[in-house]
């Protein structure tokens, strides 16, 4: 069944007459006529009857009639956000986000773009990366921003930024006043970590496995927000990214300890279909989005 099948019934309908859809579609009228008797032999039923008042609607046809529309309709709409993927109008956009890129950086980021972009609907879905790589392998999403760079045979990463992972302490801590602390001692007051799942947690195990030390585990969270909580509350140091304590450091109510060894780093990625690219949409969206 071929889209000019469709558009040739619906139109000799709407008109009543053979002559006048195919002037509407700029057709000859042997060529309506074919495509209309076509659509009729593939379906295996009779969709107009032809008379000298020209044509009207079989009982099948009557039946196939609403089908019909919503199928040109859907296309339509299709087309229309394919043609608001070339520039920033109106149209849906829907990404997936890291947990972290969720928390810290979206609320502004989204909040600017709906001023700049108001015909643009946004939905965001958040959660793991892994759960971010999966929603858009199932197209439930355009694109992913995440922090663990997922490698599927149908899925493309590139950087977008990366950031320093410092290990932090309350500035109520007894490691927030000296001036350099060494591994042995941040691990010996113990951490605070994300879930074992999280990349933060291998991060930080790996950071401290490289110096040859072995942390106390204090506490495993499986949240971001509620490691950096705790820490707050002078209970232990925690390895945490820059855009989670950004604020709280410039307060002065966490301090970035100075270690021998360069605190990690993580890089944040854009995550996409193989072989596509993000819409104009996602693109602005994105610029946001680094700038937070």
């Amino acid at each position: 069944m071929e889209i000019g099948q469709i558009e040739a019934f619906v139109e000799a309908q709407r008109r009543g007459s053979i002559t006048r859809a195919a002037e509407a579609l700029e057709l000859t009228q042997p060529t309506l006529t074919a495509r209309v008797r076509s659509l009729e032999a593939e379906l295996g039923v009779t969709l107009l009857t032809r008379g000298r008042r020209g044509v009207a609607l079989t009982p099948a046809g009557r039946r196939f009639l609403p089908r019909a529309l919503a199928a040109l309709d859907a296309l339509e709409r299709a087309a229309a956000e394919a043609r608001a993927g070339r520039e920033v109008k109106g149209g849906t956009l829907a990404l997936g986000l890291a947990s972290d890129v969720a928390v810290y950086l979206a609320a502004p980021a989204l909040a600017r773009f709906a001023r700049r972009y108001p015909d643009v609907d946004v939905r965001v879905v958040s959660g793991r990366s892994r759960a971010i790589a999966e929603a858009l392998r199932a197209d439930e999403i355009e694109a992913g921003i995440v922090s663990q760079l997922v490698v599927l045979p149908d899925l493309a990463g590139r950087p977008l930024f990366d950031e320093a992972v410092p290990a932090v302490v309350a500035a109520s801590h007894p490691l927030a006043k000296r001036a350099k602390v060494t591994l042995d001692e941040v691990a010996s007051a113990g951490l605070v970590l994300r879930d074992p799942a999280s990349f933060l947690h291998a991060l930080t195990v790996t950071y401290f496995a490289a110096g040859g030390s072995a942390p106390r585990i204090l506490m495993e969270l499986d949240n971001t927000e509620a490691v950096k909580r705790v820490v707050l509350s002078g209970l232990g140091a925690a390895l945490l990214p820059e855009m989670a304590i950004r604020d709280e450091l410039r307060r002065g109510e966490l301090v970035a300890l100075s270690l021998a060894r360069p605190a990690p780093r993580r890089t944040i990625y854009l995550l996409v279909r193989a072989g596509a690219e993000p819409s104009a949409a996602a693109g602005a969206l994105l610029k946001f989005l680094v700038r937070a």
